[in-house]
């Protein structure tokens, strides 16, 4: 059995790395290699508060449940921890903060009031790093908190053949899910067979699921025909996407 603190440790490393992977999409890839950057366990910490920001704040619905979710979150860096961070990581760490924060609420099948969004701000005059959460109704919402929706995404479900059912959230404009061996992975497949950066899985804004190989060593295949280098594929329900020697047939997209 996996050790707890391993595990958390895993999830760390992996927002980490995400929040990396992004930068490198949004300025010169040498300012990338050679940008500041907060430790692993720093990022993790904050994921976990910021969780537990959502369960201490959660309110009734219209049955008395306590589901409703806070929306809106700020975490207010002091300016020791941020001043060798440049502004597009700080908003790196936001948006990634939002994604890992979007799968927890909707994992424990929470609602909101409007759009999940975590902002990442330098405070002057914060003494310790806080995270702050509120309420807001997006304006396209109907009154009466009858529209309790998370920020648009895509959950996608396979099904292995040997009956093993693996899900993956995903989120418009956020870096991919990774499938592969290594640890962090967001549909993590310990095999052989599958190389450690196998493919990936990321949702267009026109709400298309793709999938991309990230050159694996035995190829990523969307029924049977090979994806090529730098080629995204748009998947559908019933599709079977082959990752070494895993076929993953896709159940169901919402």
């Amino acid at each position: 059995m996996a050790d707890g603190g391993d595990n958390v440790f895993d999830k760390a490393e992996s927002l980490a790395r995400r929040i990396l992977e992004r930068l490198g999409t949004t300025v010169d890839t040498k300012l990338a290699k050679s940008e500041h950057t907060l430790h692993a366990r720093v990022i993790g910490d904050l994921a976990s508060r910021l969780e537990n920001a959502v369960e201490s704040n959660l309110q009734a619905d219209e049955q008395g449940i306590r589901r409703v979710s806070p929306n809106h979150f700020r975490v207010l860096f002091t300016y020791e921890e941020t001043s060798s961070l440049s502004p597009q990581y700080i908003e790196s760490v936001g948006n990634e903060l939002t994604a890992a924060l979007f799968e927890f609420i909707n994992n424990r099948r929470y609602v909101t009031r409007g759009t999940v969004m975590v902002e990442a701000v330098q405070d002057l005059f914060a003494a310790s790093t806080e995270i702050k959460a509120s309420f807001s109704i997006d304006p396209t919402s109907r009154s009466g908190g009858s529209s309790l929706k998370a920020e648009s995404g895509r959950t996608v479900r396979f099904l292995n053949s040997d009956g093993h059912i693996y899900q993956v959230q995903l989120m418009p404009a956020r870096a991919p899910a990774h499938v592969g061996r290594v640890a962090g992975s967001a549909l993590r497949l310990d095999d052989a067979s599958v190389s450690r950066m196998h493919c990936s899985i990321a949702v267009r804004t026109d709400g298309n699921v793709i999938v991309a190989d990230l050159g694996s060593a035995n190829g990523t295949f969307i029924n049977d025909v090979p994806l090529k280098t730098d080629e995204a594929r748009i998947i559908n329900q019933g599709d079977v996407v082959s990752v070494g020697d895993f076929e993953l047939t896709v159940t169901e997209i919402t």
